[in-house]
């Protein structure tokens, strides 16, 4: 199954059994922030690495498998 980009984060969120506040409480970030990354992939793009370093942290993954799948 091929997965757009913008959903990967959502997907990998979702399958870990995680909230938007969940998630953003493990990699210590604000749910406004896993929103933010969830709506506009931009948005992640212009993030700090070690701020999606974090949350690939807390989803039990790598960085690359939130932007490559």
């Amino acid at each position: 199954m091929v997965v757009a980009e913008k959903e990967r984060l959502k997907i990998l969120r979702v399958k870990a059994d995680l909230t938007q506040e969940e998630l953003a409480a493990k990699a210590g970030v604000t749910s406004r922030t896993i929103n933010a990354y969830e709506v506009d992939v931009n948005n992640m793009r212009k993030a700090r690495y070690e701020t999606i370093e974090k949350i690939a942290t807390a989803l039990n993954t790598q960085v690359d498998n939130i932007f490559l799948g």
